[in-house]
C-alpha cells in the first residue's frame, strides 16, 4: 500500500508542476450525494447529478452536461465549445459559480464557462423560466454552479482530510493530477484548498483522425474558507485561478475542420473572489439574509499577435427571503437588490487597443410563492436600470419584468403547472474583442429590412412560457421505490436581440442593430425511478429554434442552433458493497428540415467503481466514453458535415486515495 501511495502522490505533484507536453481534465470522486434541485417557485428548476458526473470522471463543462438532453455543448475544441440550454446559447443565460456572474465573450466563443473545474461541484442547477431573482440578462434561463465546502468532504469524526488523485484518459492521452486538502477550524470552521493539473494531446476521433488543435494544459488553484451556522451567521470566501493554454485556431476555430489551419498559443484565464454571507436565524421566519460580493475577471492572451482580451466584472446581491402566514396562505418573500459591472477591452502590444465595452445593470426585485390548500401560485417583478457602451455612444434605460405562475396539487401523487415570466438585458451578444473595434459615431439600426429600421436601438427581451404535468409517489412499482416524473412544453420569444454590424475579418465595427425575433419551443420529458441499489433516468427533449415565419434557423453565433431530438437513458446499480456499475444511452435524432441537414448518433457510455475491502480509502474508476468509438459531430457545431467531430472511444481510468 504504501508503494501505491508513493506512486500516487508523485504523479498528481508531477502533474501539477511540471509544464510538459499536453492533457485534459480529469474527475475525481468527492462522494457527494446526487443532487435533484427543484427551485424556489412551483415552475422552476431542475438539476444535474453530481454523481452522474463523478461515474463519468467529467472533465471538462462539456462533460459536465454530455449526458443531459435539454443542455448541449457544441463546438468540439476546448476553445470552439459553445453551451445550448434548449436551443439558445449560454450567451443568453445567467450563468454563476458561487453567484460571480461570468462574463461575456471575449472573442467568437471563448469565455463563460470554459475554465470550471467539475471537480469542485457541490450542485448545478438549471432554472428553465424567468424569477425575478434571478439576476439580470437571463434572456434563456439561468444556470448556478456552486462549490464545495470543507464540512462536505469532512466525515463527522473527521479533523482534518486529503484527497490525492491521478488519472489518463485515452482519446487524447491525458495525464490527471490533483490534491484536495480540507480542515475544521474550531467547531463551526472549514478551510479548503484544492490544485489540480492537466496535460493533454490532440485527441482522436471515432474514425482515428487525431483533431488539429485540441490539445493543451490545464491548471487550477482553489482556497475556501467556510464558517457555517455560527450563532445563524455563515460566511464562505473563496479565491479561484483557472487556466487553460494550448495552440488553437483564432478566428475560425468553431468552424468546418481544417488539419491545415494556422494554430496561435493562447492562454485563457479565470481569476474569481468570492464572498457570501447569510443570517437566518431559527426563531426569526421573517429574517433570511444573505450577501454575495464577487470580483470575476477573464482574459484571454494571444502569444503569437502579443494581444490580451480582458473582461473585469464585480457584482453585489443582497436579499432577505421571510416565511409568514396570512390567514390559511403560507407565503415565501424575496426582496433583493443586486449590481453587476463589467469592463471589457483589449490591450495591443501592452497599450489599449480600441473601445472600452462597459456594462451596468442595478436591479431591484421582489418574488413571492404562496401556498394554499391544493394551489401553490408564485409572481414577482424585477426593475433594472441599464447602461451599456456603443463605441463612444452610450445606452440607458429602465425596464420592468414580471412573472406568475401557478402549480395546482391533484392528487395521488400528480400536479400542473403553468408559468410566464420576462427578462432584458442590454450588452447584446458582441464579444468584447468586438467591441473594442467598433468606431466612435456607430450606427443604429440601419439595416434595411429588420423591423426596427430607422427606429433607436432598444434592449432584448424574453417572453417564457412553461405547462407541464408532474408526479411525485413513493412504493409505485416495488416497495420502497420512488418514482418523479414530468413533461413540459416551453416556448420561450428573444426580441431585439443585439447584433454588429462589420468587425469580420479585422474591420471596424460600423453599427448596431435589434435583429428579428428567434423562438426556442418544444416539449421535454423526463422520469426518474430508484429503489435501495438500482436507480435510472429516463430524459427526452425536442426543441425548436426558428424565426418570426416559424421556419428552422441554422445556427447563428451567441444567439442559438437547432437539434434533432435527443434521448437520454441512465443507469447506476451498486452491485456490492465494494462495486457500483452504470451505463449511460445517448441517442441523438438526425434533423432534416429545408436546408437542415444534422446526422443522428447513438453513444453507449459505461462507467465502474471498485473500493477494495482491503484499502477502505482508496477508489479505483473506470468510465468509457463512446464504448463503439462512434465518428459523430455535435449537431450545435458550425461546419455541417464538415464540423469539428467529437472525441471517439475514450477510456478513462482515476485512482483516488483519501487520507
Amino acid at each position: 500500500m504504501n508503494k501505491r501511495l508513493t506512486a500516487a502522490v508523485s504523479a498528481a505533484v508531477y502533474m501539477l508542476f511540471s509544464s510538459g507536453a499536453q492533457a485534459e481534465g480529469g474527475k475525481s470522486s468527492m462522494e457527494l450525494q446526487p443532487i435533484s434541485v427543484e427551485g424556489t417557485t412551483p415552475v422552476i428548476g431542475q438539476g444535474v447529478p453530481v454523481e452522474q458526473l463523478q461515474r463519468n470522471l467529467a472533465a471538462t463543462v462539456s462533460d459536465v452536461f454530455k449526458d443531459q438532453t435539454s443542455v448541449t455543448v457544441g463546438g468540439g475544441a476546448r476553445s470552439a465549445q459553445r453551451l445550448y440550454f434548449r436551443g439558445v446559447d449560454g450567451n443568453n443565460l445567467n450563468i454563476t459559480i458561487d453567484g460571480a456572474v461570468q462574463g461575456r465573450s471575449l472573442f467568437q466563443h471563448h469565455g463563460g464557462i470554459g475554465s470550471l473545474d467539475p471537480d469542485l461541484l457541490k450542485q448545478v442547477e438549471v432554472l428553465t423560466g424567468v424569477g425575478a431573482d434571478r439576476g439580470p440578462g437571463a434572456l434563456g434561463g439561468a444556470i448556478r454552479f456552486e462549490t464545495v465546502d470543507a464540512q462536505d468532504l469532512l466525515e463527522l469524526d473527521q479533523d482534518t482530510g486529503s484527497t490525492v488523485r491521478t488519472g489518463y484518459h485515452s482519446a487524447n492521452r491525458s495525464d490527471h493530477g490533483a490534491l484536495t486538502a480540507y480542515t475544521r477550524l474550531g467547531e463551526q470552521g472549514g478551510l479548503l484548498a484544492h490544485v489540480k493539473g492537466v496535460n493533454r494531446g490532440d485527441y482522436e476521433s471515432g474514425d482515428g483522425r487525431k483533431i488539429h488543435g485540441t490539445g493543451g494544459r490545464d491548471r487550477h488553484y482553489f482556497m475556501k474558507f467556510s464558517m457555517l451556522d455560527q450563532d445563524a451567521h455563515s460566511v464562505r470566501l473563496s479565491a479561484e485561478r483557472s487556466e487553460n493554454r494550448g495552440e488553437y485556431r483564432w478566428g475560425r476555430g468553431d468552424l468546418a475542420y481544417d488539419p491545415e489551419a494556422p494554430l496561435e498559443q493562447q492562454i485563457h484565464r479565470r481569476d474569481a473572489y468570492v464572498l457570501n454571507y447569510g443570517f437566518d436565524p431559527v426563531d426569526r421566519p421573517l429574517l433570511n439574509t444573505g450577501v454575495n460580493l464577487f470580483s470575476n475577471e477573464l482574459n484571454l492572451i494571444n502569444e503569437d499577435r502579443n494581444t490580451e482580451t480582458i473582461s473585469q466584472g464585480k457584482g453585489l446581491e443582497i436579499r432577505n427571503a421571510s416565511s409568514f402566514s396570512l390567514g390559511q396562505w403560507m407565503h415565501d418573500l424575496v426582496l433583493g437588490m443586486d449590481h453587476y459591472r463589467e469592463d471589457g477591452k483589449v490591450v495591443s502590444q501592452g497599450a489599449r487597443d480600441g473601445q472600452r465595452s462597459e456594462v451596468s445593470h442595478f436591479g431591484i426585485f421582489v418574488q413571492e410563492s404562496a401556498a394554499v390548500g391544493r394551489f401553490t401560485l408564485s409572481g414577482g417583478a424585477r426593475l433594472d436600470r441599464y447602461e451599456s457602451d456603443y463605441g463612444a455612444v452610450q445606452v440607458t434605460g429602465n425596464e420592468i419584468s414580471p412573472n406568475a405562475g401557478i402549480e395546482v396539487d391533484l392528487g395521488m401523487g400528480w400536479s400542473t403547472f403553468a408559468g410566464y415570466g420576462e427578462a432584458v438585458r442590454s450588452s447584446g451578444v458582441i464579444p468584447i474583442g468586438w467591441f473594442a473595434s467598433a468606431v466612435d459615431e456607430p450606427e443604429f439600426n440601419a439595416e434595411p429590412g429588420k423591423r426596427r429600421f430607422g427606429k433607436s436601438l432598444a434592449p432584448e427581451r424574453s417572453r417564457q412560457r412553461e405547462l407541464g404535468l408532474r408526479y411525485r409517489g413513493n412504493d409505485v412499482l416495488a416497495q420502497h421505490d420512488r418514482l418523479n416524473a414530468s413533461i413540459t412544453y416551453f416556448q420561450n420569444d428573444i426580441d431585439n436581440l443585439i447584433v454588429q454590424t462589420g468587425g469580420s475579418r479585422g474591420q471596424p465595427v460600423t453599427g448596431f442593430y435589434n435583429d428579428d425575433r428567434v423562438t426556442s419551443k418544444g416539449w421535454e420529458m423526463k422520469a426518474r425511478w430508484s429503489t435501495h441499489r438500482y436507480r435510472t433516468t429516463l430524459s427526452y427533449t425536442r426543441a425548436k429554434l426558428v424565426d418570426e415565419q416559424g421556419d428552422r434557423v441554422d445556427t447563428i453565433r451567441r444567439v442559438g442552433s437547432n437539434t434533432g431530438d435527443r434521448l437520454a437513458w441512465d443507469h447506476a446499480w451498486q452491485a456490492s458493497e465494494a462495486l457500483d456499475i452504470g451505463y449511460t444511452l445517448i441517442a441523438q435524432a438526425g434533423l432534416s428540415d429545408g436546408d437542415l441537414d444534422r446526422s443522428g448518433y447513438t453513444l453507449h457510455h459505461v462507467q465502474a467503481s471498485w473500493y477494495p475491502r482491503q484499502a477502505p480509502d482508496l477508489t479505483l474508476s473506470l468510465a468509457v466514453r463512446n464504448l463503439f468509438d462512434k465518428e459523430y459531430s455535435e449537431q450545435t457545431t458550425i461546419g455541417g458535415d464538415e464540423a469539428l467531430p467529437e472525441a471517439g472511444r475514450d477510456i478513462r481510468m482515476m485512482a483516488s486515495y483519501r487520507f
